[in-house]
């Protein structure tokens, strides 16, 4: 049988001998006969074959005619050429090359073994729900609450302080006659806050979550009467703190509410996963290690000196190591006696 070569130009050539017919020998199995050979390189008749099929796969039928078959045999052979070459060249010795190959080597291992190992691990559903019952606080939204704030700054002399606590009992009169549809402190904060990021938005200061690590920027008096209200719509009395006189209102209450399980199954599967993927990697090192145990040389390790961290021109010269000064400017520069 003779397949037609098809060699790009000035691709390495007369590098490639191709011998296009089966080997002298005849192997028990036909796809170990050789199909090509490119200096000590074979392209077996399993091979071509196997690449067939992958490529087919991406293109369905492009293969059907002798000549692209014979195309890509001709690929084949230009790659086991180059291959032939870099082994010439002594890219195989390099160490950087080899370093790199030892990774892939070693990252290779890592996934079979893991592949074979996770392939046979499942998650069961009961696994799940321990882990969501043991958990339920992170799968959990507190109860949060919008708020809305009056403040009144108190001055540092006491007849001030005493206008401001008046000035302060009148705006929360002023606010318990608002309209029901008013959820918030609506105009009375326009007329009376002195806080002025929240006057303009109707006092709102937006959702307060009452936690242990709680940090708000409100004195602790007006954040314990804002989580002692329970309706919406429920007004403070005033409360006196160091910054002032405040009133509060509930604008909107949302209670604390648990994700279904449903929702969270495939993430906690996900997580358990992950842990025990670390955990049977760990322990496939340590396998591995008992399997291939290390001899160290303490005395010759205590020999090695670490290396330098600054160049040892610039350690002997302190004065190297500060940065060059900032160029100045010819306009800012000190103007000399003869300018003057």
């Amino acid at each position: 049988m003779t397949v037609k070569r098809m060699i790009l130009p000035g691709l390495l050539a007369g590098a490639a001998l191709i011998a296009i017919s089966a080997c002298d020998r005849s192997p028990s199995d036909p796809d170990d006969q050789v199909l090509a050979t490119v200096a000590d390189q074979q392209v077996t008749v399993g091979e071509f074959r196997q690449e067939l099929e992958e490529r087919n796969r991406r293109r369905p039928g492009y293969f059907n005619s002798a000549e692209r078959r014979a195309e890509l045999l001709d690929e084949m052979i230009r790659w086991r050429a180059l291959l032939a070459e870099a082994r010439a060249a002594g890219v195989m010795d390099d160490p950087e090359f080899r370093r790199l190959v030892e990774r892939m080597t070693v990252q290779k291992l890592r996934q079979d073994r893991m592949r074979e190992e996770m392939a046979s691990d499942r998650i069961e559903r009961e696994e799940i729900e321990r882990y969501y019952e043991a958990n339920l606080a992170e799968f959990s939204r507190p109860e949060r609450r919008q708020v809305a704030l009056i403040r009144i700054n108190r001055p540092g002399e006491a007849s001030g302080a005493e206008q401001a606590r008046i000035r302060a009992e009148q705006a929360r009169y002023a606010a318990l006659e608002l309209p029901e549809d008013v959820a918030h402190f609506g105009a009375v904060a326009v007329d009376y806050s002195d806080d002025r990021s929240s006057r303009y938005q109707g006092g709102v200061i937006g959702w307060l979550v009452d936690t242990p690590e709680r940090r708000y920027r409100w004195d602790e008096a007006v954040l314990e009467a804002a989580f002692a209200l329970e309706t919406p719509g429920e007004i403070s009395p005033v409360i006196t703190s160091q910054s002032g006189y405040h009133i509060v209102r509930l604008v909107q209450l949302e209670p604390g509410s648990a994700q279904p399980l449903e929702q969270v199954a495939d993430g906690i599967r996900h997580r358990l996963t992950r842990a025990r993927t670390q955990d049977f990697e760990s322990e496939l090192i340590d396998h591995i290690r008992q399997a291939h145990p290390a001899r160290i040389d303490e005395a010759l390790l205590a020999q090695i000196e670490p290396p330098a961290t600054i160049p040892p021109e610039r350690e002997r010269d302190p004065e190297s190591r500060r940065p060059p000064p900032m160029p100045i400017d010819d306009a800012d520069a000190p103007r000399q006696e003869s300018d003057r």
